[in-house]
């Protein structure tokens, strides 16, 4: 048998967060549920749990900083991720985190046409913004949630 993708620490855990998923984990003193916001380093490590994926928790934090203080990258920046201070980390911010992001609705891609002087100097730059509709996404899911809370106590 093949070896496993898998390590010991990540076996353990009784959550496997996936490309797909988000855990809310049961540690009462990190994720502290009366809290009435969580800080958005606190939602990135519910994206991309350190415990499994350090590297990425790190790279998403590293990002998602950059973002919030420029207001959006453009793909020549982003192809310079490397250059940020994590050496090969820009292959797993494209495959990886980005996606990831991306689907939840925390960031979204806006495409600006660019032309030079030559004819190769044309094309589509890549710009990646917050989005607003992870915002919108869970004011939908509190909502629907408490709704069906409401329904199933008066019963």
């Amino acid at each position: 048998m093949g070896e496993s993708t898998l390590d010991e620490d990540t076996r353990s855990n009784p959550t496997i967060v996936t490309k797909h998923s988000v855990a809310i984990p049961e540690d009462q003193q990190k994720f502290r549920r009366s809290e009435r916001a969580w800080n958005w380093e606190l939602l990135v490590d519910l994206f991309f749990p350190h415990e499994q994926s350090p590297k990425r928790n790190e790279y998403a934090k590293t990002f998602l900083r950059e973002l919030k203080d420029e207001g959006e990258i453009g793909s020549r920046k982003l192809n310079r991720f490397d250059e940020w201070g994590h050496e090969k980390g820009l292959s797993n911010l494209k495959n990886n985190i980005l996606p990831k992001l991306r689907r939840l609705g925390v960031i979204k891609y806006d495409y600006k046409e660019f032309r030079g002087q030559g004819d190769s100097d044309k094309g589509r730059e890549k710009i990646v913004r917050p989005a607003k509709s992870f915002t919108s996404i869970l004011d939908s899911m509190a909502n629907g949630w408490a709704a069906y809370e409401s329904s199933a106590r008066q019963e």
